[in-house]
């Protein structure tokens, strides 16, 4: 009786999630820390590590929607970071607080729209086109609204409020990111958005000849990103309290979103993963970071080991999901 060729390395460990390999990689890891790291294992380490997985969890949300998408999203880092700046700046200057929030929320907005629309209609790289408007944001708003060296959140602020408290003993940031992970997976999961949106970063030529809406399916993906990056900015404010606005870069909290993503199982080629993969990434990247520092790591080795995680994932990915449709169809290795 004939057996059944199995598949090549490559097709098997495609079609497994990551979600639950990342996960228990992460529980290693915790273990790890907790027998070589004084303190790991305490209570406050745990509420911080969540804390931050929850708000970088938020920005990888809305740039693993655009990845689904067979897009990319750079600007997300700037947008969080400059719309953050620009209402505590604005708050200072005695502007209402929701009113300081809406505006820069449909900062956040148009942006995603100037994305969306270049991307999708003009054809503009995305790569080029986000890199660009992230960078104009933050440029921007230095430049137009920020006077101080630092502003910090007001104490009775709504702001203040989502870090300021814990729900039944759970940190409300990590109920925020708890809503937006759950909402974020109905909508891949469940609606026709979302379904439509990964089979166009699988196939966008099929995706179209069916009568997808690939146009605006791509300008919401960017529209949703960007909002999101706005909420992560405030979270991320209100854990820490105050904003720099003498350290304009954002290279670090993009390429944490996008480790996030990549080592959560979201392929950069697009229309493969899953939003619970994106929170296995969070929390292993979120375990790693705080490990970083409390080894007492510098700056330039943290930053080493960061990159080389992000590189070996990218470089995985590539492998497991190469862009070339028939390398992918002959399974070599």
């Amino acid at each position: 009786m004939a057996t059944k060729p199995r598949g090549s390395l490559r097709a098997r460990l495609g079609g497994y999630d990551q979600t639950y390999p990342v996960l228990a990689i992460t529980v290693l890891l915790a273990l790890a820390g907790g027998l070589t790291t004084a303190n790991f294992l305490s209570t406050g380490n745990f509420a911080s590590i969540l804390n931050l997985s929850a708000a970088f969890g938020i920005l990888a949300i809305g740039q693993a929607i655009v990845i689904l998408g067979k897009g990319l999203d750079l600007s997300v880092a700037g947008i969080g970071l400059g719309c953050a700046q620009a209402t505590l700046a604005f708050i200072d200057r005695g502007m209402p607080e929701w009113q300081a929030i809406a505006l820069m929320t449909a900062l956040a907005l148009a942006i995603g729209l100037v994305n969306g629309i270049l991307v999708a209609l003009f054809e503009v790289p995305a790569l080029f086109v986000t890199l660009a408007t992230g960078m104009l944001a933050i440029g921007g708003i230095d430049i137009l609204f920020l006077t101080e060296n630092v502003y910090g959140v007001p104490p009775a602020s709504f702001l203040a409020e989502l870090s300021g408290a814990s729900v039944f003993g759970v940190p409300r940031p990590v109920l925020i990111a708890g809503a937006v992970f759950l909402i974020a997976w109905l909508f891949v999961a469940y609606t026709t958005p979302g379904r439509l949106t990964r089979a166009m970063g699988d196939n966008f030529a099929t995706a179209r000849s069916t009568g997808a809406p690939v146009r605006p399916l791509q300008i919401l993906t960017y529209v949703l990103s960007a909002l999101l990056a706005a909420l992560a900015g405030y979270v991320t404010v209100s854990l820490q309290g105050s904003v720099q606005t003498t350290v304009t870069s954002f290279a670090p909290i993009l390429f944490t979103a996008l480790t996030v993503v990549v080592i959560g199982g979201v392929s950069l080629s697009g229309g493969r993963g899953t939003i619970l993969g994106v929170l296995a990434g969070a929390l292993f990247v979120g375990v790693l970071n705080n490990l970083l520092v409390l080894h007492g790591l510098s700056t330039a080795v943290q930053d080493l080991i960061r990159g080389g995680v992000l590189a070996a994932a990218i470089a995985f990915d590539a492998w497991l999901h190469p862009r070339n449709d028939e390398t992918e169809k002959s399974g070599e290795l």
